[in-house]
């Protein structure tokens, strides 16, 4: 490898662009750099393989470790189970959202 070469590995593969770049986005907050790949390529599922085609975020080595620690975050975080109510504006919501979908204020 070329002395400065940036190595950099997979972290996630996604079903949706959607949940590709909710991830990275998590990633800049901890700081870590982070790129979506193929998020235009479903429609070659079929072709290739779902895990090749569909939406990819990667890291650089360095960061894979944190990344992994974001990334258990933000599965555990999607999958909560229930509801939360809006102590601004009394509105339920789905416990896996971070804004009311009503007013728009911080669950």
């Amino acid at each position: 490898m070329a002395p400065g070469a940036c190595v950099v590995k997979r972290l996630f593969s996604g079903d949706t662009r959607f949940e590709a770049w909710l991830l990275r986005d998590r990633l800049l907050h901890a700081n870590i750099v982070a790129h979506v790949f193929n998020q235009h390529m479903q429609s070659i599922v079929g072709d290739v393989p779902p895990d090749v085609a569909g939406p990819q975020v990667w890291v650089d080595d360095e960061d894979y470790a944190r990344a992994r620690e974001v990334l258990e975050a933000f599965r555990a975080e999607r999958e909560r189970p229930g509801n939360v109510g809006c102590l601004r504006c009394g509105e339920v919501n789905p416990a896996t959202f971070e804004l009311c979908w009503k007013c728009g204020g911080s669950l």
